[in-house]
């Protein structure tokens, strides 16, 4: 019996092996690392998604591609996509809906349907069995009638057959219904289905498992998977449609290139500038050192322990071009010290003593340069007993001279 039906196995086997572009068509599985050959499908034309294989970076990598718009018209092909992130997503999500748990849930369903069920067609088989009696009265009454009153005993007839017409409908329909409904499962079928969904995590958490045989389980479970790539947001939706019906969404990120691996993310570039508010680029780096944040050259093979320096932030300051620390505090009002020195008649040598008395207040804008806040109406002044006991230093040098580099400020900004 078993030779009868191997060339309808054959024909069917080959039918599902046919390649081609046909959305009813898929691969046979290869040894290709590939999940998804032969069941991606492209989210914007509808065609089926080729797999392509290149190497880089050290490795074979994944890619689907649609190339039916540029087979078909020459037009540009509708996406490419990198399989490894989408692989990974449908593999832990197989994973997840593939256990006994799952199973036992759905074995419950079941149960729950197959009730409903037997509720329906005991709801059914009254229907029939009340078709019956009202064919059993009408044949009564037809032949109690008198044969002679020909009007009557021919409207008991009509009635009668209406009567049969309606319980053969019956019949058929609950038939019908039997039929169509699944066989419930013993429980020897029950812990089969248990001990496969033991057996199927075993199987598809080895490593050793050839891709071939993942592909293979894949396609008992999964009907296709449809991709659709948003390059402005960087990510890939992922719709997995299996064999019963049931569907999911997924979200992958999109692999990053080379520059984009080291670039500043924009949350730490935003953090940057609103402490450059506050802080110069000294303490920027040491705060961010102290959150362990990391540059973005860390991201590079060797140098995961690469931390921010001052060069590393003024960098992100000037690329990203942000306010610099000076400009900010030029914003707010400040004076450099010649500036203030020279509206207050004094040298820049007493400014930095009055800050350091704290009768001044100034702002660093870089790791030895400051900024004063003006003082307004009420300056500190010099006592004129202490200019008459304390001479200049050096009556013979300007004072612009004798002043170290963090009181002169050359209007050049952040050195």
């Amino acid at each position: 019996m078993g030779g009868q039906f191997r060339p309808a196995v054959k024909l069917r086997q080959l039918a599902v092996n046919a390649k081609g572009y046909g959305s009813a068509r898929q691969h046979p599985p290869r040894e290709g690392a590939a999940l998804l050959q032969g069941r991606g499908v492209c989210g914007r034309c509808g065609g089926r998604l080729q797999v392509r294989y290149r190497s880089g970076r050290g490795r074979n990598e994944v890619w689907y591609v649609c190339w039916r718009a540029a087979a078909s018209r020459g037009a540009p092909s509708c996406q490419s996509i990198a399989g490894g992130p989408v692989d990974a997503a449908v593999g832990a999500l197989i994973g997840r809906v593939v256990t006994p748990a799952a199973i036992e849930l759905a074995l419950e369903v079941r149960k729950e349907i197959q009730q409903r069920a037997n509720e329906a067609d005991r709801l059914r088989s009254r229907t029939v069995q009340r078709a019956e009696q009202e064919a059993e009265l009408a044949r009564q009454r037809y032949l109690m009638v008198d044969p002679h009153n020909r009007l009557v005993a021919d409207s008991l007839e009509a009635d009668w057959n209406q009567k049969l017409r309606s319980l053969a409908a019956a019949r058929e329909e609950f038939e019908h219904q039997r039929a169509n409904q699944s066989a419930g499962l013993d429980e020897a079928s029950l812990e089969r289905l248990s001990t496969l969904a033991a057996d199927f995590q075993r199987l598809w958490n080895d490593d050793h498992t050839p891709a071939r045989e993942r592909k293979r389980m894949v396609a008992h479970i999964v009907e296709d998977v449809t991709l659709v790539k948003l390059p402005d947001d960087g990510v890939t939706r992922v719709h997995v449609r299996f064999k019963g019906g049931r569907t999911e969404t997924l979200t992958t990120s999109n692999p990053k290139s080379s520059a984009e691996m080291v670039k500043t993310a924009p949350d730490l570039v935003a953090v940057i500038d609103a402490l450059l508010d506050d802080h110069v680029y000294e303490e920027i780096a040491e705060i961010l050192n102290q959150e362990n944040r990391r540059p973005g050259g860390s991201a590079w093979p060797g140098r995961e322990d690469d931390r921010f320096t001052r060069r590393r932030v003024e960098y992100i300051v000037h690329a990203y071009q942000l306010r610099s620390r000076y400009e900010r505090l030029r914003a707010r009002g400040m004076l450099t010290a010649k500036e203030l020195a020279a509206r207050l008649g004094v040298s820049v040598w007493t400014l930095a003593n009055w800050a350091e008395r704290g009768l001044l207040v100034r702002h660093a804008h870089n790791g030895h340069s400051y900024l004063f806040e003006d003082p307004g109406p009420n300056p500190p002044t010099k006592s004129p007993s202490r200019q008459s006991k304390s001479p200049d230093p050096a009556p013979s040098c300007t004072q612009e001279q004798l002043a170290p580099d963090s009181l002169i400020e050359t209007g050049r900004g952040v050195v």
